[in-house]
């Protein structure tokens, strides 16, 4: 057996690719050469990879006389697809402009390369060549007045300054951080992704009932309060939930993170919260990746609303109660996850061109 040594950098990239390459001829080799830097013998190599010994040998010799890149490099037998002569020009236009369908991807690769090919064949030079996946877009939420990086910068800048130590505090049992915000669900179909053998449907309700619930979370012990009504959330519906929050006796410093709602800020709120010992933290604007208790109102959806019909407005209204009754016990595990203190800032984000 041949001793060679793998260069740290080799070994990096090995790791990367092991799992990204889009060619999976090239996974098949990555997971040999990923057995061999373990340590693995050729014989035990070609068992766990699924392959032959002499298998293991070439890939082996390959990478010793020529390299990882050329190890990886597969010399095609038969015509070369004629958008292959075109992919730099193809990959710069597509990556910076990505088409919404593939019907679109081949009208503008006919009009860069006036090559004409089907769509299957379209769909297979996007995924194996370019390593393009069919990907749902996100949204960031900025002001008007600000661009991607300056609210970057600020939502930064108030999780290291503001959040992070009071969390810190918390965390050692000298403060009680609480996230709040509010949830207004409309009695109606809420609608997923199921695995199926036949597209499914769903009975939908009529009327435009909603439930609200007003709710604050510890995310470090799961304490949740809540107050629900079928009108409106306002500034006494928060003068209720600070009420309850303080009558539990919680014997550390309170703080309340919330958004920049009119009824949250305003000074019947403010004021009684200054009454009752408990800190208003509010969040920069157009920041709800900021606030923990958005995850939870998402969390909500899937067992309690997707996928269901709801044969009346107290059975959807029982749905909801009976999931967030259960924060502390059924889900505890999964909303334990679901609430770390992570926040995403968006600093590695790329943003598509208008």
């Amino acid at each position: 057996m041949r001793d060679i040594r793998f260069s740290e950098d080799d070994q990096a990239r090995i790791r990367k690719l092991r799992y990204h390459h889009p060619d999976p001829r090239a996974l098949k080799r990555l997971e040999i050469l990923t057995l061999l830097i373990c340590g693995e013998k050729h014989e035990r190599t070609a068992l766990l990879a699924g392959c032959s010994r002499s298998t293991v040998g070439r890939v082996l010799t390959t990478y010793a006389e020529h390299g990882l890149d050329e190890t990886l490099r597969f010399h095609e037998v038969g015509p070369e697809c004629e958008l292959h002569k075109h992919r730099d020009c193809l990959e710069t236009e597509l990556t910076n402009h990505p088409p919404r369908t593939i019907a679109e991807a081949q009208d503008r690769i006919e009009k860069l390369t006036g090559i004409r090919r089907s769509a299957t064949q379209v769909r297979s030079f996007l995924r194996e060549t370019l390593g393009l996946r069919w990907r749902k877009t996100r949204s960031i939420s900025v002001p008007p007045k600000k661009s991607v990086s300056e609210q970057v910068a600020i939502q930064k800048d108030f999780v290291e300054k503001e959040l992070n130590p009071r969390l810190d505090e918390a965390r050692q049992g000298k403060r009680t951080v609480l996230f709040m915000d509010a949830s207004h669900m409309v009695l109606g179909a809420f609608l997923s992704c199921l695995w199926s053998v036949v597209p499914l449907f769903i009975r939908s309700a009529s009327g435009r009932q909603r439930y609200n619930v007003l709710g604050a979370i510890n995310p470090l012990t799961l304490q949740f309060f809540r107050v629900c009504n079928t009108q409106y959330i306002n500034s006494a519906s928060v003068g209720e939930l600070l009420r309850q929050i303080a009558s539990v006796g919680i014997s550390t410093p309170i703080t309340l993170v919330l958004d920049n709602a009119r009824y949250q800020r305003c000074e019947l709120v403010q004021s009684l919260a200054r009454q009752l010992n408990i800190e208003l933290l509010f969040l920069p604007s157009y920041s709800p990746n900021l606030n923990l208790i958005e995850r939870l109102w998402k969390f909500v959806k899937k067992p309690a609303l997707n996928n269901h019909h709801h044969t009346n407005f107290q059975d959807f209204q029982q749905r909801i109660d009976s999931c967030l009754d259960q924060i502390s016990s059924t889900h505890r595990v999964a909303l334990t996850r679901l609430l770390n203190t992570k926040f995403q800032t968006y600093e590695q984000a790329t943003v598509l061109a208008a």
